[in-house]
């Protein structure tokens, strides 16, 4: 295991903060019409397209009616981040994380939020526009100078992707997360590689389940362009990481293991129960291979192709894997699977075992190895599977009666071999995680 650094880099507007910070400092204007944000937008939109320019007219017009910097740096001080956030960056810093803020607002705006809510102490590097002053005006000029014109996601003054790239160059991080919520967002998406994480937020609130043009554009228009797997998340709404303390404090990664095995109803009824239950096991580190094939697939981008019921899933193998019961229940509906070797996957317990019934009548072959939370109960839940021809266990610490469960599963399966031995050899995956 690399001793690297996780980075997890996150935007600001509408993710980390509740709503974008321009409304706050837009609300502090005496008259609104005055303000003229209808010819500032237009002149974004259609002119320059550079967010840093549409503030500065912001600014200047709100200096015109009496709203000094003081005013806007208060303001600033006050925007409201999602709750949990707090409990969220100090996990991220618990478990040896680097945190990034990559917005396209400024600087000043980010460090002057997360200061009064004691939280900058937590991030490592704010990656945005620079202000450059703030009397008697506050004036922020492009992070990108000259401004660059081959994004076409990106504003001119500042594309998300090239400083996802600038990181990556620095080989100092083992892996990348990137949480964001809008168009601008894509770009950074898109340079994730296959062993990195994008989090995509979504409004699970909503009655009509509204999602972000994040993952709009990323699911229905760059799907084959994304070189990692998407993830939406409805923490990064108004309750990010909510549900880390609703459920006792535990932590963040224990959490997010828990999404990557969260059974998605919606997305086998799209693609079918084997292309569903690879995609669960590979973006949890296992691996898969399908009938008529000899190789394994571990590569999340190289599932095989074919519509629903064309690919099917013949072994399940999961080595040093994050996977949990609950990600079990994609077993159901598979036609051909014969195989499962479940080894060294650490929150593999009983009721896993137990779930292999939804294949009883394919299943031929169950290895389970080094699984420390595996009891006699567990294992002696393969009794169900009459169909087995081979059992191959050891390493079990949990299993206090070895005699006894190998004269169990002889007495129940009689056409099955059981092998319970200690010296039973190691997954080759292991040399490599």
């Amino acid at each position: 295991m690399s001793n690297l650094p996780n980075l997890f880099i996150f935007d600001f507007d509408d993710t980390l903060s509740v709503r974008g910070s321009c409304y706050p400092i837009e609300e502090l204007a005496i008259n609104q019409d005055q303000l003229n944000l209808k010819e500032i937008n237009y002149n974004y939109l259609k002119t320059h397209r550079c967010w840093n320019r549409r503030m500065n007219e912001v600014h200047k017009k709100l200096a015109e009616q009496g709203i000094d910097t003081q005013q806007i740096i208060e303001v600033c001080r006050t925007i409201e981040l999602s709750p949990g956030t707090h409990e969220l960056f100090r996990d991220i810093i618990d478990h040896n994380g680097k945190i990034v803020i990559m917005s396209n607002a400024c600087d000043l705006v980010v460090q002057e939020c997360l200061r009064a809510q004691n939280l900058l102490q937590y991030v490592d590097k704010i990656e945005s526009n620079p202000v450059r002053q703030t009397d008697p005006v506050i004036v922020i000029d492009e992070y990108e100078n000259p401004l660059q014109t081959t994004c076409q996601f990106c504003d001119p003054n500042l594309c998300k992707g090239s400083i996802i790239d600038q990181y990556r160059k620095r080989n100092l991080y083992d892996r990348m997360v990137f949480v964001g919520d809008g168009d601008n967002d894509v770009c950074a998406a898109l340079r994730m590689n296959k062993t990195d994480y994008v989090f995509a937020k979504y409004d699970e609130t909503s009655e009509k389940q509204v999602y972000d043009t994040m993952y709009d554009l990323l699911k229905n228009r760059y799907f084959q362009q994304l070189k990692t797997e998407l993830f939406m998340a409805s923490i990064l709404t108004k309750r990010i990481t909510s549900q880390i303390s609703s459920m006792n404090k535990r932590q963040f990664f224990t959490w997010l293991n828990a999404i990557w095995n969260r059974y998605d109803q919606k997305r086998v009824q799209e693609i079918g129960p084997d292309r569903a239950c690879a995609e669960w096991l590979l973006r949890c580190g296992g691996a898969v291979r399908f009938k008529n094939r000899q190789a394994i697939t571990t590569d999340y981008n190289a599932i095989p192709s074919g519509g629903p019921g064309q690919q099917k899933v013949e072994e399940i193998r999961a080595v040093k894997a994050c996977i949990t019961s609950d990600g079990f229940a994609y077993l159901k509906g598979l036609t051909d699977l014969r195989k499962v070797h479940l080894e060294k996957c650490d929150q593999i317990g009983d009721g896993t075992i137990a779930r292999l019934k939804q294949s009883k009548d394919t299943l031929e072959s169950v290895a389970l190895i080094d699984l420390p939370q595996l009891t006699e109960n567990g294992v002696g839940n393969l009794t169900e599977l009459k169909n087995l021809k081979q059992i191959d266990l050891a390493r079990l610490p949990g299993v206090k009666s070895r005699d006894g469960i190998v004269r169990l599963l002889t007495n129940e399966l009689p056409g099955c071999h059981v092998n319970y031995d200690d010296s039973y050899p190691h997954a080759p995956e292991l040399q490599e995680k």
